[in-house]
């Protein structure tokens, strides 16, 4: 039985199946009582719910650290998202040629070729489930022939589990499963493979990349690549069933230009990510001790009322748009391009052949915990045929 406001603020916990649904409203109630609130779980953290807090965090890196980043602890490195500078600024410069849109746009006719292929194996039913049958096979097939060149399906669907138990639960044993896939992916990679095969002769300072620096970098590409995006499409999908004005937004060439970034502010793409505190500070005024953690509640942040008008509502011309889906400062997300374009692709190509979404009736919508909080994880669709 989902859990009231009031009781999940007596006891908040990210992860908890029985707070999802009330979470975020428990976000809202804490910003007035309480702003930051503490949490018992998981060893302990301060839990960020208002936009300044969050933005004040991530735009310092000396103070709150990233090495760390998952509440849970992860097992294995995650680079460059556990990286703090000047380490981080170091990885970046390797990977940021391989993620920006002119790059990206070289690959659009096979991201095109995935999204039709997809599309045609339920164009013939009318219905179709969206993760199963659309999301994952395009964002998984995407990740596989433009970040890791490979045709290896199987090392991807793998992945795709993995990456998903990740995202909701963050056990050791599924980032301990992506680390071996990326062990796998890179005994694949070739040195003129893009992304993968500049690990194999990227320098920093005129050294090597260890194994296990290229092997983090690796889980990260599958974690970044494999769920955000399916979270993201799944959403605008279920928007798309059951608003008659979304269709249309869709419709418009240039709607990843403005739209979307109210669809990622609605539902924040990966909910929080944690910091550690590295020496003793005060936020938002409540003490902060070194070493205390941190939970920066990005999809909480997304819905202040003290930044965004109506925050709880979809509203296209809402300008400006400074949500933190993409996270914010040095961290700002390294697929925000590749993203955009894929979710630019994939809804042109599903809307040139179906119209007339439709919720199918009946149907439950299960939605995830975790990261990718509220995101369904199924959703079953009704459409005609154009």
């Amino acid at each position: 039985m989902a859990k009231s406001v009031e009781e999940i603020l007596d006891g908040i916990d990210l992860y908890a199946e029985d707070q999802r649904e009330h979470l975020l409203d428990a976000a809202a109630a804490a910003r007035t009582r309480c702003p930051i609130p503490h949490s018992a779980a998981d060893g302990g953290y301060h839990v960020l719910t208002r936009y300044e807090d969050v933005r004040a965090v991530c735009a310092d890196a000396e103070t709150f650290s990233s090495a760390q980043p998952s509440l849970r602890g992860v097992p294995v490195r995650v680079i460059p998202i556990d990286t703090d500078p000047p380490e981080h600024r170091e990885y970046r410069k390797i990977l940021n040629p391989f993620f920006t849109r002119a790059y990206l746009l070289r690959y659009e006719e096979q991201l095109r070729e995935i999204a039709h292929t997809a599309v045609a194996g339920f164009l013939d039913k009318g219905e179709f489930e969206v993760v199963g049958d659309f999301a994952v096979p395009f964002s998984a097939g995407s990740l596989a022939k433009i970040v890791f060149a490979t045709d290896d399906t199987d090392l991807v669907d793998r992945g795709v589990a993995a990456a998903k138990q990740a995202a909701v639960a963050s056990t050791p044993e599924a980032f301990q499963t992506l680390a071996g896939l990326a062990v796998e992916a890179l005994a694949q990679a070739a040195p003129d493979d893009g992304v993968l095969g500049a690990l194999v002769t990227a320098r920093i300072d005129g050294r090597e990349l260890t194994m296990e620096e290229r092997l983090g970098i690796v889980t990260t590409l599958f974690l970044g690549g494999l769920d955000t995006t399916r979270g993201v499409l799944t959403n605008i999908a279920y928007h798309l069933a059951t608003r008659p004005d979304v269709e249309p937004i869709l419709r418009r060439p240039d709607w990843w230009r403005r739209e979307l970034d109210e669809f990622l502010r609605l539902e924040t793409t990966v909910a929080f990510m944690a910091r550690t505190a590295t020496r003793d500070t005060e936020l938002g005024g409540t003490a902060v001790k070194t070493g205390d953690r941190l939970a920066v509640f990005f999809a909480a942040a997304d819905r202040d009322p003290a930044r965004f008008d109506r925050p709880d509502e979809l509203i296209f011309d809402r300008e400006p748009n400074p949500h933190l889906a993409f996270g914010l400062g040095i961290h700002r997300c390294l697929g925000l391009h590749f993203a955009r374009l894929q979710l630019a692709i994939a809804f042109e190509e599903l809307l040139a052949r179906a119209t007339d979404f439709r919720l199918k009736p009946g149907a439950e919508i299960p939605r995830q915990v975790g990261l990718s909080l509220n995101s369904p994880y199924r959703l079953e669709l009704t459409f005609r045929r154009r």
